[in-house]
């Protein structure tokens, strides 16, 4: 198995490459198109929220709280995950074990479970810019986070008797004398990694899509939205409204695109869980299990009627 997918892998490495040669224009208007992406809809909602996440978490340590409250510190853990987006919440629990302020058994339940779209993107570009309804932003955040909340407080209940090991308190003395220039500091890779990350497959699905267009001569909608959709989901999002923009499924197609995410997402996680050694095991049971559930609820409570 492993060898089939090495040699499946550099099969697709030389067929990328190939179609960036031969096609030097798409891969520029693809690079385009992902860069502006990035800038307009995912930096402003980023960065801001990573580099305060990071300052606060510099400034909190959990052998400050009392072991019965410690449901305290995993709501807070959440709640700073939820208000960064993707992938603050992995940023957040890799900084956390190397702190060892949780667990190597805590850390990957948590990593599946602290993953969520931020509010800005999700009620700004989703429901205001996309489906023209930011109460249906709303409603799509509301469903994510209930989910996600009821997966915390099982967490909680599993692990609320089970005793932290103690931490160290050193510091350098660099993040002694001013954690919010550490926090910009080691921000800033992640945003790098996510910008990197939106560029590359926004100009692969850019130039995949638009090679198969030159040999059919129309794709169905619902195939373009998957290569889309399956290697970037700002970009899946943004197709989305250009293909379906009139359709009564719009909203059911954005909320399922939300909480499949896409390749550039889940590879994002998989680089800073990888970095801290979590396992990413609990992680993609969760997305699948979610890709299915979050969807069906919204449709079910929102849709239906």
């Amino acid at each position: 198995m492993y060898i089939v997918l090495h040699y499946s892998n550099i099969f697709l490495c030389w067929l990328f490459i190939l179609l960036l040669l031969l096609q030097p224009g798409l891969a520029h208007q693809g690079a385009d198109t992902g860069m502006e992406l990035f800038i307009d809809h995912l930096f402003p909602y980023l960065l801001p929220y990573l580099i305060l996440t990071q300052w606060l978490l510099r400034l909190t340590n959990i052998s400050s709280i009392p072991q019965h409250s410690k449901w305290k510190f995993y709501l807070q853990i959440y709640f700073l995950s939820a208000l960064g987006g993707f992938p603050t919440g992995a940023a957040t629990i890799s900084f956390l074990l190397k702190q060892q302020q949780i667990t190597k058994k805590e850390a990957p339940l948590l990593l599946a479970i602290c993953h969520a779209p931020s509010p800005l993107f999700v009620v700004g570009f989703v429901g205001v810019e996309i489906l023209k309804s930011p109460i249906s932003g709303w409603y799509m955040l509301a469903i994510i986070h209930a989910v996600n909340i009821v997966m915390l407080i099982v967490f909680i209940l599993k692990f609320r008797k089970i005793n932290v090991r103690s931490i160290s308190t050193k510091k350098t003395s660099t993040e002694s004398a001013s954690p919010l220039i550490e926090s910009i500091k080691n921000s800033l890779p992640t945003v790098l990694l996510v910008a990197a990350t939106v560029i590359f497959f926004t100009t692969i699905s850019y130039v995949l899509t638009e090679t198969l267009l030159r040999f059919v001569h129309q794709l169905p909608d619902w195939i373009m939205l998957t290569l889309y959709t399956v290697l970037e989901m700002t970009s899946g999002l943004d197709n989305a409204q250009d293909l379906f923009a009139h359709s009564q499924w719009l909203e059911l197609i954005v909320i399922t695109i939300l909480t499949m995410q896409g390749l550039s997402i889940h590879l994002q996680v998989a680089v800073l869980a990888k970095e801290a050694n979590i396992s990413m095991v609990p992680y993609v049971y969760t997305r699948i299990f979610q890709t299915f559930l979050i969807p069906f609820l919204y449709w079910l409570i929102f849709l239906s009627f």
